[in-house]
């Protein structure tokens, strides 16, 4: 695709920046104005994102009514999971898109293009292996043999396979069940997988339904989730001012979870369908902020190695990724959250 970096896009420094620089002088990070309201009509954007707890900010944004106070009226598109929002995206049935950064590696790896606009959550313990008990699984190192459901090409198909290199376990000795997260709890149930690998709310839900016969595996050092906002190249460079509205919106978001946490969690409960005691047991488990970092980047490279080593991907080697981050939005709207190495 055309470049996304600065030698693409123009760096445009607008109010945004403006102010933020002022309030940091005046109270700090904690304590910043928020920009005027948009004047004239509304923007109308459709924007993609998941029921999981890394679309937290998206949702909140959307749920506060910080979208329409930054001049956007924001269609929501709900999906259980990100690798769909971002085909949405792709398939020109939505303009912006909550997703991890697995699915994207697989779009850029597969030629499309894309831009990515900022994380907005991470988190070193979304994915978990959920496996039935009575299947003879009480730790990693039982899954050999064993049938797993994963929904393949997203972070649950890389945290398998990154925990299964760790046990030293050939992904050829297990079977591998290509599930939705809809799909898995009946899944194991039947019988017709003996484990499965999925983040929140699908694994809080089936744990709660195996009940003594369920056994979490998780492993925090393997891997990051990450979730991203992104686009399609082509729309960054026709509206480069709505990505700034929606990154400011994001911000607004950040603020209200980091100000009112107990709101926030409420929020969540609603989007995720997870009752709010177990919202608040896993809160911890999350990081919400807008950013753009160098961990972006070593994550997508990793990825694409794994997804080369095991021939997922007809592309043979690890693109530039800094063509396919948009840094000149978030560096309008807060220039310190970007820290990646040029």
């Amino acid at each position: 695709m055309g470049n996304t970096t600065g030698r693409k896009f123009p760096k445009v420094v607008t109010l945004g920046v403006i102010v933020l620089l002022a309030a940091a002088v005046l109270g700090g990070t904690a304590c910043r104005q928020e920009p005027p309201p948009a004047a004239g009509p509304p923007e109308k954007i459709t924007l993609a994102y998941p029921t999981t707890m890394l679309s937290v900010l998206t949702h909140i944004a959307y749920r506060k009514g910080y979208f329409l106070a930054e001049g956007l009226e924001v269609t929501p598109q709900l999906h259980p999971f990100g690798k769909p929002a971002l085909r949405a995206v792709l398939d020109g049935k939505a303009d912006l898109a909550v997703v991890a950064d697995t699915p994207i590696m697989f779009a850029v790896t597969g030629g499309e293009k894309i831009a990515i606009l900022a994380v907005t959550g991470t988190s070193r313990r979304a994915v978990s292996i959920v496996a039935r008990r009575d299947r003879g699984i009480a730790k990693a190192a039982d899954l050999k043999g064993k049938r797993i459901g994963v929904p393949l090409g997203t972070t649950g198909d890389f945290f398998l396979d990154s925990l299964l290199t760790v046990q030293g376990i050939d992904r050829r000795k297990i079977r591998i069940v290509d599930l939705k997260p809809e799909e898995m709890l009946n899944a194991l149930r039947q019988g017709k997988v003996d484990a499965v690998s999925i983040w929140n709310p699908t694994r809080r839900k089936i744990e709660a339904a195996l009940q003594e016969n369920g056994v979490r595996i998780d492993d925090d050092n393997i891997y990051s989730d990450v979730s991203c906002l992104a686009a399609r190249g082509d729309y960054v460079a026709r509206h480069p001012e709505t990505v700034r509205k929606a990154l400011r919106a994001l911000l607004r978001a950040e603020t209200f979870v980091r100000t009112r946490p107990a709101e926030a969690r409420e929020i969540t409960a609603a989007l995720t369908g997870i009752d709010p005691s177990s919202v608040r047991e896993i809160w911890g488990l999350y990081t919400f902020q807008v950013l753009l970092d160098q961990a972006l980047i070593v994550s997508l490279e990793d990825q694409t190695r794994w997804a080369v080593r095991q021939g997922l991907t007809p592309r043979r080697e690890v693109p530039n990724y800094l063509d396919f981050i948009y840094t000149e939005g978030l560096l309008a709207v807060r220039p310190e959250a970007v820290r990646i190495i040029r």
